[in-house]
């Protein structure tokens, strides 16, 4: 470091009256270097030497905020509010406030702009709200960005109604709009409400805003969910209103307000959400996606008078609903749908009696296991059946393609076997969590979590970084279930688990098979930070 002090002072020798005198570990030796350096670049190289020197402390304030006030030029200004940053001296917020260019014109006082905004936001003093507020209608969006998150961080109520005008505008970039939504939601104010459901819907230049508007949906919590049960129920006419004139589908508003009271356990939505199990529509698809999402946010609430329809709308042959419904069923627990799992493994293509039987095994027990044995016995039958009907691939030679769908059906007896051995004893499950295959880490996950039993919350919260993206969910569900069941639960996952988690999240942005499944990770995390 001295060395290339040294070197600095050398080259500056040549520009400036007086070189490097003085004692550098004091204020006024770096004030006047910085002073005597002619050139906008050797004064910023100076600043940088400073704050890579370690002689910086907050007797050093007085002069970098003499310098900041006095300085013209823009890229000088920026290197001496990142200076300040490194202080985080609350000291610096007058300083720093007087220093912003809300006009700014060109790109290097816009990029000082972006760097004082930084610094503020580090240092975290509400006072600088007054002078963020306009930035949110600068010029470049450099700058707008940074207020933007800055205000969000800071949770700044201040901000509430420029931020929802900028959510919503739709003259800005779609990462504009983005930002702001996530802002509303980290600062949580109950006024951003309605914006935010309308949002869940809104698309823009091909960008959908449903991922942002959701999670600050959930981070609002109870307000949100007061704004999302009329829109479930087809109550708000405002925003039925509003979706006609923007050419949104109405039918959005059930399927995504399902998805959201699911996340936030909204008791009050499930008498609206059993109805939307029978929700039809002209359109089969949609009809399909709407009574999907109300059978997950279902399960995901554990609402037991869901099983009985649930179990009734299982011979249904596409493999993609009938799927929704099992994994529903599977969560929500029990053995009052082993009848018509039982059923609706006899019926459709293998893919769709693979999924009853996945089922069957997700629930049943060592008496289910004659059962498995006899859908194993007849698939060979079953195939060749399937194959005079069809002639799909494979069928060039029906009794290798028998024997191998057997012998994947056979592989769910193990859970059945586990579910014999483990009978009224969480501990059982709890130990096959440990090195487990996908299907009985699941089963073993679901199992543990319904238990109410706070013992094994931490070994549950442990495997939260299985690879396995619907073992990861099953996980995610049973540590949510154990927070809501029991506060010593609560306090061991938030003691043990959340700095590994939050680390998760930020290691694996970006990576697609995660994307979906994270975005419930995102939610226990916040779950947990509010315990």
């Amino acid at each position: 470091m001295f060395r290339s002090l040294a070197a600095l002072c050398v080259a500056l020798s040549f520009l400036t009256l007086g070189g490097c005198k003085g004692d550098p570990a004091t204020p006024e030796y770096w004030g006047s270097n910085i002073q005597q350096s002619r050139r906008p670049e050797d004064r910023i190289r100076m600043v940088e030497a400073l704050r890579s020197s370690g002689k910086m402390n907050e007797a050093f304030l007085p002069m970098l905020h003499e310098h900041l006030a006095s300085e013209k030029k823009p890229e000088v200004r920026a290197a001496l509010a990142r200076a300040l940053g490194d202080l985080k001296s609350t000291d610096s917020v007058e300083p720093l406030k007087a220093a912003l260019d809300p006009a700014a014109a060109d790109m290097s006082s816009q990029l000082a702009n972006k760097a004082m905004v930084t610094t503020l936001g580090a240092i975290g003093d509400v006072r600088a709200v007054p002078a963020l507020v306009p930035l949110l209608r600068a010029k470049d969006n450099y700058t707008r960005i940074e207020a933007v998150q800055v205000l969000g961080a800071m949770k700044a109520k201040e901000a509430v109604e420029p931020l929802i005008a900028l959510a919503t505008d739709e003259t800005v970039e779609p990462f504009l709009n983005k930002k702001a939504i996530e802002a509303l939601g980290n600062i949580g104010d109950p006024r951003a409400a309605p914006a935010l459901v309308r949002m869940l819907t809104k698309e823009r230049k091909g960008k959908s805003f449903y991922v942002e508007s959701s999670f600050a949906l959930f981070q609002l919590g109870q307000p949100a969910a007061d704004a999302l049960l009329p829109a479930l129920e087809g109550r708000d006419a405002e925003l039925l209103k509003w979706a006609q004139s923007n050419g949104v589908n109405p039918a959005s508003y059930p399927m995504k307000a399902a998805t959201v009271l699911g996340d936030l356990r909204e008791k009050r939505a499930v008498g609206a959400l059993m109805k939307q199990l029978s929700f039809t529509h002209s359109d089969a698809q949609i009809q399909a996606l709407v009574r999907m999402q109300a059978a997950d946010a279902l399960a995901r609430m554990r609402a037991a008078d869901a099983v009985k329809p649930l179990s009734a709308m299982l011979m249904e042959t596409d493999p993609t609903v009938r799927d929704a419904y099992v994994r529903a069923l599977t969560r929500l627990g029990g053995r009052d749908a082993l009848p018509a799992l039982e059923k609706a493994a006899g019926t459709g293509d293998f893919d769709t009696r693979e999924i009853a039987v996945r089922g069957l095994a997700m629930l049943g027990d060592g008496r289910d296991l004659p059962l498995l044995q006899k859908l194993i016995a007849a698939e060979p039958a079953r195939t060749t059946a399937d194959c005079k009907k069809t002639g799909e691939e494979g069928c060039d030679n029906p009794a290798a393609l028998g024997k191998k769908r057997a012998d994947q059906l056979a592989r769910y007896t193990k859970l059945l076997e586990a579910a014999q051995a483990c009978t009224g004893n969480v501990g059982c499950w709890a130990q096959r969590l440990d090195k487990a295959d996908p299907l009985m880490l699941e089963r073993a996950a679901l199992e543990v979590g319904r238990s109410g039993s706070a013992d094994h919350a931490a070994a549950l919260a442990a495997r939260l970084g299985e690879r396995n993206a619907e073992s990861r969910m099953a996980l995610i569900l049973a540590v949510g279930w154990l927070l809501e069941d029991s506060k010593d639960a609560a306090a061991k996952v938030r003691d043990g688990a959340l700095p590994a988690l939050r680390k998760q999240l930020q290691d694996e942005q970006g990576m697609t098979q995660f994307a979906s499944v994270n975005e419930d990770l995102r939610r226990l995390v916040a779950r947990i930070d509010r315990i």
